[in-house]
């Protein structure tokens, strides 16, 4: 019998293909070999989400979070799926619960500059772009969109959620 780690391990291969159909089926597997399977459950809410699938990914990161409360990345994933779908309040609630588990976590850094700026506290989202840059100073597409916006460029424009998840 296949167990649930060797199956989340395959349903990993196929997410890394982006042959999301064969993945969730293989997370599915693995939940239906061990209901309880916390990396299965996180892995199916972020396939929902990479999917745009976002009520669904709310709901299997809901369940990882209850199986591993103390599990940053958990939290994490729940409020990117929020934020994709405008829910401020309650994405806010899951990043700062990432900080709290998880002071160095430079991603979380990035999505709350977004929603500082989506609330109209342009001065935190900058204070949380600058730490940003700080613990990830790169060229990538987000580093340089923090940029912008520190600088001003772009202050009138709200696009960061694409960035979030990448």
């Amino acid at each position: 019998m296949t167990t649930a780690n060797e199956l989340n391990k395959l349903a990993v291969e196929q997410f890394k293909l982006k042959n999301w159909d064969q993945a969730e089926q293989l997370y599915r597997q693995a939940l239906e070999a061990e209901a309880g399977y916390f990396p299965a459950r996180l892995n199916l809410g972020i396939l929902f989400f990479k999917e745009g699938k976002f009520e669904q990914s709310i709901q299997e990161c809901t369940r990882a979070v209850s199986l591993r409360p103390n599990h940053a990345a958990a939290h994490f994933h729940l409020g990117n799926a929020y934020y994709a779908k405008n829910w401020w309040e309650e994405a806010l609630v899951e990043y700062e619960r990432v900080l709290s588990l998880d002071p160095e976590h430079v991603e979380v850094l990035f999505a709350l500059g977004g929603i500082y700026l989506n609330r109209g506290h342009k001065e935190k989202a900058i204070e949380c772009w600058e730490k940003y840059l700080q613990k990830s100073p790169d060229n990538s597409p987000k580093a340089q969109l923090a940029k912008e916006y520190i600088s001003g460029s772009l202050a009138n424009q709200v696009h960061i959620g694409k960035y979030i998840s990448e």
